[in-house]
């Protein structure tokens, strides 16, 4: 048994089980109070993929696999075009572009350029670039240098040698500021990159970077999201002006940017889809993932657009397209999982789907209305009705008790099991105890009224809106009443949660902005294998934290985390830190948000036309392009 096959032990869900799930959820939604629900159901336009294309066969010489690296003895044929196809297409290619941080950019990056660091498929990194894992030398003075050395004969696709020059050339653009001292490289945030005191080029392939103290997400910096960047390509003395130009369209000045990656970008036919070309001068993958660690298998790869679901499943099934690597959707579960002709290889990734709080909301302010909504909510509930008929086994009917580490991670615990299962009774009473009355059915205080919160998410994703009606219906029973109110596709983060005057109160606690915009969010945060990035969502100012979660204790604590040495100790520090907000501390701060669930990209690969496929690993930093030397045609 292959690798993608040992991964993909999803089990197969009938249609007749999936429906029956939904009865039931629907009948628990019609049971319980008021259903004033006003959110749309408009076709999916959310985070990934889409779209379909045509297949074409290329070479089938076996030669050719030896001779471009493929394994001996595959069952398969080189050549060919491989479609994946996506419900969404990015702006541009500038990834760390704020107004672009989107997975699906990410994930067509990392096919042309590669990282210090991968990101492998149990979410653990891995030497990318680098020959080895870095020597860390504490200079006992508060600073701790890297050395580093990257691997032999690497290469950019126009045959320029890739060495450290490119490395430090990357670093620069990062940290380059203009004559008013702003940072001009557009990213959204350089934690860890301004602890950098020193870098130093030893030679074409030795280079040192010292920090003014221990930071534990180094590797974070130099992983999939943050690439090498090829010094040559931009043009003579150019900068990070220069570069944040030539990213958007993926044009250099000379052409084409080179690639040190697997694929070679092709051409953009926006609205429609984008190809890819197989380079042919790659210096071949060394992550734990792969079985080929040559040039690709398949000649072309076509991100094939597409605004729909059902369009998305029809092209699948015509053998329009190969692979789906998406935003789950509930069809997916009837029309792919239980189809013999796909293989489910989706993983449990860092990604989490949670509601959480505006502190600033009057009734979300008070902790007890908070826990009242950790009692009322049955995440088990969520997983079995939602994701098992997608995912089979492969996610804890529990749910998710932890943000900074995750169900399948070693350091994971389950911070949130004294919410374990509905306790309606227990909801109640905490309600109680803050002064709500039960008016005929809802919580009402006597000064801030009666116990009516907004959610919202990302509308015209079915599965979410579910999410949302099933959890509405569960609280409903506790005598809080949720409102759905839902933005179509990506513009929710902008108009509700991280719009401009919503970030403006969260971060001033009020004293600036609009407080008002929302109560309740339901989205999902993009993680990886260092835990240390999730503190931006609830660090006090950050603009990644929309809570307006203000606590020195937190910050302090997290700070204190990145800085921790030695790796058990440091994880400890994570999972304390993580407590002081999936649960209510003595002081009522705290339980900002409640984690429900991994959530994995649905990835699944049509097992009648590819021999073939890759392990596709689920996170902002990794996806189904970055392992694409696996992917084979069938004979």
């Amino acid at each position: 048994m292959s690798r993608i096959e040992e991964i993909s032990a999803v089990k197969r869900h009938t249609w007749l089980r999936l429906l029956a799930v939904l009865f039931a959820f629907t009948l628990v939604a019609a049971a319980c109070g008021d259903d004033d629900d006003d959110g749309e159901s408009t076709d999916d336009t959310t985070e990934e993929d889409g779209g379909e294309d045509e297949g074409e066969e290329g070479d089938e010489s076996d030669e050719g696999a030896e001779d471009e690296g493929g394994e001996e003895g595959a069952a398969g044929v080189d050549g060919g075009e491989l479609i994946w196809i996506h419900e969404q297409e990015p702006p541009d290619l500038h990834l760390n572009d704020p107004n672009n941080n989107l997975s699906i950019t990410s994930w067509l990056v990392q096919g042309m350029w590669e990282s210090l660091w991968g990101v492998a498929g149990d979410t653990t990194f891995f030497p990318e670039l680098l020959a080895d894992e870095p020597e860390v030398t504490d200079n006992g003075d508060d600073t701790y240098t890297i050395d580093m050395v990257l691997r032999d004969g690497l290469t950019w696709s126009d045959g320029e040698p890739l060495t450290a020059e490119d490395v430090e050339f990357t670093f620069n653009v990062v940290m380059e500021t203009d004559d008013a001292g702003e940072f001009v490289y557009l990213i959204g945030d350089r934690t860890g990159w301004d602890q950098i005191t020193d870098f130093t080029v030893n030679s074409d392939t030795e280079f040192s970077v010292t920090f003014d103290g221990f930071y534990s997400g180094y590797k974070a910096l130099w992983s999939g999201s943050m690439s090498v960047m090829p010094s040559h390509a931009f043009g003579e003395g150019a900068g990070a002006a220069e570069v944040n130009e030539a990213l958007r369209e993926w044009q250099g000045a000379d052409g084409t940017l080179p690639s040190s990656g697997p694929l070679l970008f092709g051409e953009w036919e926006r609205g429609v889809s984008m190809t890819f070309n197989r380079n042919d001068s790659y210096h071949g993958s060394v992550s734990p993932d792969v079985e080929n660690t040559g040039v690709a298998h398949v000649d072309t790869v076509v991100v094939s657009f597409a605004t729909d679901t059902d369009t998305e499943i029809q092209a699948l099934k015509a053998g329009e397209a190969h692979v789906i690597f998406s935003q789950p959707q509930t069809d997916f579960g009837a029309e792919l999982a239980t189809d013999e002709m796909f293989t489910v290889a989706s993983l449990a990734g860092p990604v989490y789907e949670h509601w959480g709080f505006n502190l600033l909301n009057p009734h979300l302010a008070k902790p007890e209305v908070r826990e009242a909504i950790a009692y009322a909510l049955d995440k088990e509930q969520v997983v079995t009705a939602l994701y098992e008929p997608l995912f089979g086994d492969l996610l804890p009917t529990a749910g998710l008790g932890n943000t900074y580490w995750m169900s399948n991670q070693p350091d994971y615990e389950d911070h949130q099991t004294e919410y374990a299962g509905a306790n309606v009774d227990a909801a109640r009473e905490a309600l109680e105890a803050a002064g709500y009355v039960d008016e005929g059915g809802v919580y009402t205080h006597p000064e801030d009224g009666a116990l009516s919160l907004r959610v919202g998410t990302t509308g015209g994703n079915a599965l979410r809106e579910l999410q949302q009606e099933l959890i509405q219906a569960q609280l409903g029973e506790a005598g809080i009443e949720i409102t759905i109110d839902n933005v179509p596709g990506g513009a929710y983060f902008s108009e509700r949660p991280f719009s401009e005057q919503a970030v403006a109160a969260a971060t001033t606690q009020g004293a600036e902005g609009d407080p008002t915009i929302w109560d309740i969010t339901q989205f999902a945060w993009v993680g990886g294998p260092w835990p240390g990035g999730n503190t931006a969502a609830y660090r006090t100012g950050s603009g990644n934290n929309p809570y307006a979660y203000a606590n020195p204790a937190f910050d302090e604590l997290a700070t204190e985390c990145d800085a921790t040495v030695d790796e058990a100790e440091r994880a400890a520090c994570y999972n304390e830190a993580d407590t002081l907000v999936t649960q209510l501390t003595d002081d009522g701060q705290g339980l900002v948000v409640v984690p429900l669930t991994q959530k994995p990209s649905f990835y699944a690969y049509n097992n009648e036309l590819l021999a073939g496929a890759a392990v596709s690993p689920d996170a902002n930093d990794a996806g189904p392009l970055v392992n694409v030397v696996d992917y084979q045609f069938a004979e």
